[in-house]
């Protein structure tokens, strides 16, 4: 790993520049800044694309077809994506070590409650 400083070259492990003596370690911070980040957008276009979807099935659909049936295929579906979903952000929630994702990851599983209630329960008469 090259030091942000000097640029010196330096062992996978250290944790100070040999050549300048600058700490090391923000640049590993950085890295998980930015996975951190890449996760967390991952996950904001997947709760984006599912309130489309919501609003599709639920409203749209309905109003120009006059039904609002789902498909046996579909609704297998439906329920599995909400499973797998769910069981994600539960194995990220036990896993991630920081608060500030550990809470957006809080945030994202109670919206997807609200969606899989939204999907599976309510049905919107028209």
């Amino acid at each position: 790993m090259n030091c942000i400083k000097c640029n010196a070259p330096n062992l996978p492990e250290a944790k100070f520049c040999g050549n300048c003596g600058d700490e090391l370690a923000p640049q590993i911070k950085l890295a998980d800044n930015y996975a951190i980040k890449a996760l967390l957008i991952i996950i904001g276009i997947e709760y984006l694309s599912s309130l489309v979807s919501l609003l599709l099935q639920k409203l749209a659909i309905p109003f120009l077809l006059g039904n609002d049936s789902i498909s046996y295929v579909y609704n297998i579906y439906g329920w599995t994506s909400d499973i797998i979903a769910i069981a994600a952000l539960l194995a990220f929630m036990i896993t991630v070590k920081n608060k500030q994702v550990k809470s957006a990851l809080i945030i994202f599983f109670v919206l997807r409650i609200v969606f899989l209630i939204g999907f599976r329960f309510i049905n919107f008469p028209m």
